[in-house]
């Protein structure tokens, strides 16, 4: 699980980037923290950068599928 020691940095929301699923190999528009649902494994990526594909499988649990758990925003310059 994602922790954090400063919430005035962070800010809830609900935006639908937050549902969907992202399989391995796959570039998602947002950099951030990814989890794979069926593991719990987090990782951060940098935009542009693909989720891994040499995550490791979970035969018994199911397939690997990332959700976004926080995304870097960032400030228009």
């Amino acid at each position: 699980m994602a922790k954090y020691k400063y919430q005035e940095h962070l800010v809830s929301s609900n935006v639908p980037a937050f549902d969907k699923e992202w399989q391995p190999g796959q570039i998602p528009p947002n950099s951030g923290i990814y989890r794979c649902k069926t593991c719990g494994d987090e990782i951060a990526l940098g935009k542009g950068q693909a989720l891994p594909r040499d995550h490791h499988q979970h035969p018994v649990l199911g397939p690997v599928a990332w959700v976004m758990l926080v995304f870097a925003q960032e400030h228009p310059k």
